[in-house]
């Protein structure tokens, strides 16, 4: 049936690299599909026949249905893109292995500085701190295992450039501490300092400086994909808060990893503080991605970038013949937290965290 099918819905008729034919017909319907078009069509025929006070009263009640319709039937249209994009996800997890890991990103909601005891007046005016949230899947011995690395900045504005730098620095501590990684895919939601040329271009330079092949960067559909990060998230924000509780104040970066790190810590996470992220990128900003906003996931492939509109559906397009911008990835005070360990990066677990029990909807 043509509603249940991602792929004949997904493919794109104007473009052949973005279309693949079915291997069975739509000629079967689906009851309850069909009955929301029934009802839909019945509201909006009650609407027609009523009689209203004014004109006025009547363009609104059928500017409100409308608007409901078009709500619904968007709806539908976003489950079925997240579920063909979570796809890609589960195809991942089914290739982990201690060779291949998978990377979900997202910058966490902004922390507000907070005081054991404050005044009104303090509480008002904050500035947020900036931290991001990358966890990492393998699978050992048939056990998934995580690993979550929690970057703080005390002043970031959450840019690509960032986003790189963070990237780089979660593969070059998996390879200094695991070498026998080699593959990495990441996936992460459709913010732009992720969705655009310059971070997804950079992938190549990645590779080059830490030695692990970005296999392909996948994008999920909004509200559709970050669980992992945004699980994390809350139980980092449960802790400080056990911390503040006790009596202490969290008003910087600082004061945020010391109370990640109390009580020995969250479970298998890494944390990183940087007071900026300083440098500028080196990017050649005449290479440019066409259409970018509407493609979801790539695939890099001899030097060569490949792109689909939703995973799986058509032969993929190639977008960059050839990758040549190069980026300064690490500059000073990052350089410096990656050779000193000791200063910046406190390793609590190294995956420990064993998710046996756990099905691959959980990821």
């Amino acid at each position: 049936m043509a509603d249940h099918c991602s792929v004949y819905a997904l493919s794109d008729p104007n473009e052949a690299v973005f279309k693949q034919d079915c291997d069975h017909q739509h000629e079967e319907q689906c009851d309850q599909c069909q009955s929301i078009n029934v009802v839909l069509k019945d509201i909006g025929q009650a609407v027609q026949d009523t009689a209203f006070r004014s004109k006025e009263e009547r363009d609104e009640t059928l500017y409100l249905y409308e608007e409901a319709q078009r709500a619904i039937q968007e709806w539908k249209s976003h489950q079925l893109r997240s579920v063909r994009q979570d796809q890609s996800r589960i195809d991942v997890v089914d290739l982990l292995s201690p060779e291949i890991v998978l990377i979900v990103n997202d910058w966490a909601m902004k922390f507000l500085p907070q005081l054991y005891r404050e005044s009104q007046q303090d509480w008002f005016g904050k500035r947020g701190i900036s931290w991001h949230v990358a966890v990492v899947f393998r699978r050992i011995d048939g056990e998934l295992q995580s690993q979550a690395f929690v970057h703080i900045i005390q002043s970031c504005s959450q840019d690509s450039l960032a986003v790189v730098l963070m990237m780089q620095h979660v593969l070059s501590i998996l390879k200094f501490q695991h070498p026998e990684v080699t593959t990495a895919y990441f996936r992460q939601d459709n913010a732009g300092c992720y969705h655009c040329a310059s971070t997804v271009l950079s992938c190549a330079s990645i590779e080059q400086s830490t030695g692990i092949k970005v296999a392909r960067f996948d994008f999920s559909d909004p509200q559709g994909g970050k669980g992992p990060c945004d699980r994390l998230a809350a139980t980092c924000k449960s802790h400080i808060r056990v911390y503040i509780n006790e009596g202490h104040d969290v008003t910087n970066a600082e004061d945020m990893k010391t109370a990640l790190l109390s009580h020995g810590g969250v479970t298998g996470v890494r944390v990183a503080v940087l007071p900026a992220v300083e440098g500028q990128a080196n990017i050649q900003q005449q290479q440019k991605i066409p259409g970018i906003s509407k493609l979801n996931n790539f695939q890099f492939r001899d030097g060569h970038l490949l792109a689909w509109r939703a995973y799986g559906i058509g032969v993929g397009k190639c977008v960059v013949d050839k990758i040549t911008g190069t980026i300064a990835i690490i500059n000073t005070r990052w350089a410096s937290s990656i050779k000193n360990l000791s200063l910046y990066i406190v390793l609590l677990l190294l995956f420990i965290c064993s998710l046996k029990t756990i099905t691959r909807g959980f990821l």
